[in-house]
């Protein structure tokens, strides 16, 4: 009996000899596709496959707690014969196939061959009871008996890397969601005029880069993107006054789905080189599966740069998707209307009620307009907790005015050439109520409203350290969880800056009205300078610096600084003349007097604050367990303080924390602690102190410090 993929009635939920648990993303009813590298293989048992390559990257299917290699599977020839369950399978060669390092030949046949090949996978996972209840599918029990092929191919989700599941030709965001677009418009422009005329006619998208497009994090580690810099509007009221350089500090996430093409291109017939539109029918035969997808976006260089063509550098720098795809097959069951009801006439407004909706032109009609009832979810996890998530946004893939089909039948009506592998994106789905919003542009509503973590924190926008973790499932009874996995990635500290003028903070500007006309002064070879010096850049405030030169004898410019070897700071305090002697009390003003501005020194976190306190305390005080001023550059004392550092710290940086980051407390970007840090290794490599032996972790501090900008800047 041939099983059309039109066809997804199920009488009771399919039983898997896989133990999979209720709330497992990949039930049987998911078997999704995706590539990953599995750990190297051990004996075989007697089960020899000459082509068979460990490490190298597999396509593979996700059962359970399980990734299965699908090359063994059809080198085995568990893959053969599938014309026998599903009709029009032509020139489909497993064994070719599923050799490739990514799923592109596979997106290349046609969706018979999917259906088929998910198909069997199905019956091979099946238990034998079931083959009265799966509208045609029998348990094939050749995997489920085959003990030495099950342990060569079927591996622990958490030991597996996953990789882009294809190779993504072109990449186009859109701009679906009418929710979404109505919150920007009324932020940016007021009610009355949200949605721009064209919107309500045609799907708006933007061509995006495919090769920033990366695979979110796997085998329990975590994946990373790097905070941008650009180019920023010098005044944020006035673009007349230009621009300037430097990180992204409006650093935001998108929630999207996105789905790659499959099938054959759709070339003329005439010449081949050129394309013709899809239709719809057509486009239905065309989408291989979804993904979840962060478009990560740069507020503040998006504001610069977007008039008059629209985003350019501030959304080409990353783009997380997640590993697996997931079938348009095993998300059918789950279809339901969108969220606008209907388009044309009779539609419904989620912020004014009914509403009278232009028809869309005819190529767009779809009678089966609808979506996927999929629930979606943001949660965001500061580096400085890191067992700590805060859920922000629970939204729904039936927040989309435009489908994913009209969204490709659009993008081919003027005979664009949509080759398999490309990759489509929903662009940002939010929902009416704020907790649906999908961006922190949104939840924040530019910026003018906290958003509350768990941990205590609030956020307007990402902060560094922060991770993000989105995931996606559909639930309903008698059917078992079709999920997506997880789409993760932490925010790493901006990258040191290429164009930077010798002194960057001529041109930064400070938030203070209060503060302002900032002098420091202190001996040019002293670590408490450098300290504060570091500390200024990372609160990117402006400062003329006049540094002391040694000298034997006291200077009437060294009494200008007490304790000689000590920074002062001088400001003004509206018209009152201010000044703060030694560096921790400077950088405690700084923090608490910029707390917005710049990177973040102290962690909120009580132990992480302990902690930094306690490591600062160790490296500055001159009054501490190892002896007095008299001895605090001995290289005994020395020794003994960064012995004592090392003990506290290197507990963060173990095997056992693989996710923590490079900094002292294993945060994702540098602390007062850091500050401390690095610039005293200066001072124990001259007094001789073997500081590779004696305290590598603190020497891998200074390394991932040294990277940092605010570092290379002072």
């Amino acid at each position: 009996m041939n099983i059309k993929h039109s066809t997804f009635i199920m009488a009771t939920i399919r039983k898997s000899w896989v133990n999979i648990s209720d709330d497992c993303d990949f039930s049987i009813d998911n078997i999704p596709f995706g590539v990953g590298s599995f750990p190297k293989l051990s004996e075989s048992n007697g089960f020899s496959l000459p082509t068979l390559q460990p490490d190298a990257p597999r396509c593979c299917t996700a059962i359970g707690e399980y990734a299965v290699d699908l090359h063994l599977l059809a080198e085995a020839g568990l893959l053969d014969d599938l014309s026998r369950d599903e009709g029009n399978i032509e020139n489909f060669h497993p064994r070719i196939v599923f050799s490739q390092p990514t799923l592109n030949s596979f997106m290349s046949t046609n969706k018979n061959t999917w259906v088929a090949v998910r198909n069997r996978l199905i019956s091979l996972f099946l238990e034998d009871d079931n083959s009265k209840q799966d509208h045609g599918l029998v348990a094939d029990s050749r995997l489920r008996d085959n003990l030495p092929l099950r342990n060569l191919a079927m591996h622990p989700l958490q030991s597996v890397t996953c990789h882009l599941p294809a190779t993504i030709g072109d990449y186009t965001d859109f701009y679906s969601s009418r929710e979404h677009a109505t919150n920007v418009g009324i932020m940016f422009r007021g009610k009355d005029n949200a949605l721009q005329p064209n919107w309500l006619h045609m799907p708006i998208g933007y061509h995006g880069r495919s090769s920033s497009i990366f695979p979110s994090g796997s085998g329990g580690k975590m994946a990373s993107i790097r905070r941008p810099c650009g180019q920023l509007q010098l005044d944020a009221n006035d673009p007349l006054k230009g621009s300037t350089y430097g990180p992204c500090k409006l650093m935001d996430f998108e929630l999207e789905v996105a789905f790659f093409v499959g099938g054959s291109p759709n070339n003329d017939s005439v010449a081949k080189q050129i394309g013709r539109p899809i239709t719809l029918d057509e486009a239905k035969e065309r989408i291989f599966g979804y993904v979840l997808m962060n478009d990560w976006s740069a507020r503040d260089i998006q504001k610069w740069e977007y008039v008059p063509l629209g985003p350019f550098t501030s959304k080409n720098f990353a783009t997380t998707i997640s590993p697996w795809i997931v079938t348009p097959m095993a998300l059918e069951p789950f279809r339901c209307e969108t969220s606008a009801g209907k388009q044309g006439g009779g539609g419904f407004d989620t912020f004014s009620g009914p509403r009278e909706d232009p028809t869309p032109l005819e190529y767009l009609q779809d009678p089966n307009y609808g979506s996927y009832d999929s629930n979606l979810s943001v949660s965001i996890n500061p580096s400085s907790t890191p067992g700590t998530e805060t859920e922000i946004c629970k939204s729904n893939l039936k927040h989309m005015y435009w489908s994913s089909i009209q969204q490709l039948v659009h993008h081919s009506v003027t005979g664009c050439l949509m080759n398999p592998g490309d990759l489509l994106a929903s662009g940002t789905i939010s929902g009416k109520e704020e907790h649906n919003f999908g961006s922190m542009l949104e939840l924040s509503w530019n910026g003018s409203r906290d958003i509350k973590l768990s941990c205590g924190d609030t956020r307007k926008f990402l902060k560094d350290g922060d991770a993000v973790i989105m995931k996606g499932w559909c639930d309903k009874n008698g059917i078992g969880r079709v999920g997506f996995g997880e789409c993760s990635a932490r925010v790493l500290p901006a990258d040191p800056f290429p164009f930077e003028h010798n002194d960057r903070r001529q041109y930064l500007q400070t938030e203070s009205v209060r503060f302002s006309k900032f002098k420091l002064r202190g001996s040019i070879r002293s670590s408490f300078t450098r300290q504060v010096c570091i500390a200024l850049s990372a609160k990117c405030i402006s400062c003329l610096h006049e540094t002391l030169q040694p000298s034997s004898e006291m200077t009437e410019e060294t009494m200008k600084s007490p304790m000689h070897h000590m920074p002062t700071i001088e400001f003004m305090d509206g018209d009152e003349p201010v000044k703060i002697t030694q560096s921790l009390p400077i950088i405690d003003f700084l923090e608490s007097s910029f707390p917005n501005q710049g990177a973040k020194l102290l962690p909120t976190e009580p132990l992480a604050l302990a902690k930094v306190r306690e490591i600062a305390s160790i490296l500055n005080s001159p009054i501490h367990p190892f002896g007095g001023s008299d001895e605090y550059f001995e290289k005994s004392s020395m020794e003994k303080r960064l012995d004592l550092v090392e003990s506290l710290i290197k507990p963060y940086h173990s095997k056992s924390n693989p996710n923590t980051g490079p900094f002292a407390i294993g945060s994702f970007g540098p602390t007062l602690a850091d500050i401390c840090i690095v610039p005293q290794l200066q001072d124990a490599r001259l007094l001789g102190i073997d500081l590779e032996k004696m305290c590598p972790t603190i020497v891998n501090v200074e390394n991932a410090s040294n990277k940092n900008p605010w570092f290379s800047a002072a």
